[in-house]
């Protein structure tokens, strides 16, 4: 199952976790962990280019913190929380978003 876990403090969003696999179908053929990565990865790519927060990304594991949030970092954050939050909706068994 893949866990993704968020704060929100002080108006902001300041922490993005995603950790673990799916297990919906073999690798290579995981839509689910397919999804998760390509909004996982778009995201890291838009907060690298900004700056102001520090991430990290190993095997399976993804975590991103905010230490300069700003409406931009907020909206990023917000817009794939909503992604994150719609494919649980149809995978629930595979995917759990969570505020922390």
């Amino acid at each position: 199952m893949i866990k993704a876990v968020y704060s929100f403090t002080d108006e902001h969003f300041t922490y993005l976790s995603i950790k673990g696999h799916a297990g919906y179908a073999d690798a290579g053929q995981d839509i689910v962990c397919a999804a998760v990565s390509s909004i996982a990865f778009g995201l890291m790519n838009a907060l690298d280019e900004r700056g102001g927060c520090q991430i990290r990304e190993n095997n399976n594991h993804i975590e991103i913190i905010i230490y300069k949030p700003d409406v931009k970092s907020d909206d990023y954050l917000e817009l794939v929380l909503f992604q994150l939050k719609t494919i649980e909706e149809s995978y629930s068994e595979f995917i759990k978003v969570e505020r922390k």
